[in-house]
Parts: C-alpha cells; sequence; structure tokens
C-alpha cells in the first residue's frame, strides 16, 4: 500500500485552458506566502518571469495523470506560449484568487 505524500492532502482542481484539462494541486500556504513576497510587485504589474513560471507549471500542473517533468514541459509547450501563459495565469488564479479580487470599496 502506498504511503500518501504531503502534496495529496492538498485541494486540488481541474482548470481548462482552450480545451484541455489540467489537474492544478494548491500550493502549500508557506509557498504561497514566499512567492507572494517574491512576486507580488510582478503579478500586480503584469510582469511573468519565465523561469518561474516554468517552476510553477512543473511543481503544481499534472496533465492526462501525469507530471510535467522539465523535458515534458518543453514538448507540451512547445509552439504553445500563449497556451502557456493562459494557463499559467489561471494557476496563479486558482492559488492567489483573493489576491486578484477587487478590494471591498468603503462606504
Amino acid at each position: 500500500m502506498a504511503v500518501p505524500k504531503f502534496t495529496d492532502f492538498l485541494p486540488q482542481e481541474t482548470l481548462t485552458v482552450d480545451g484541455i484539462d489540467y489537474l492544478t494541486s494548491a500550493m502549500p500556504a508557506t509557498q504561497g506566502l514566499i512567492f507572494m513576497e517574491k512576486y507580488q510587485e510582478d503579478m500586480d504589474a503584469g510582469k511573468t518571469d519565465f523561469s518561474v513560471m516554468k517552476k510553477i507549471i512543473c511543481l503544481y500542473v499534472t496533465k492526462d495523470n501525469m507530471a510535467i517533468t522539465e523535458k515534458k514541459f518543453d514538448i507540451i509547450f512547445a509552439r504553445k506560449f500563449v497556451h502557456l501563459q493562459k494557463l499559467f495565469q489561471e494557476v496563479l488564479q486558482y492559488n492567489f484568487s483573493e489576491v486578484f479580487q477587487a478590494p471591498d470599496t468603503e462606504e
């Protein structure tokens, strides 16, 4: 019997981008906080560090029940750069939806 991994307990959701399904795992809270601390300004400005995009996709996204390894990443997303950016934005939205919501207006 297989021993569950830590990531088996994190929330997951299927994201569909351009008709393709990807299973996305939530970032652990500590990793999410570290990510926000490092990249919040870039996210707010709409900037993307492509090495970070690859790292996040490989860590938290699977396709067809298989991990997206660095080697598979280059094959899966060859000539699909706009699709890749859409997927990355969906993963960020999934993990940081609270951050992307407009603040409540004060009355």
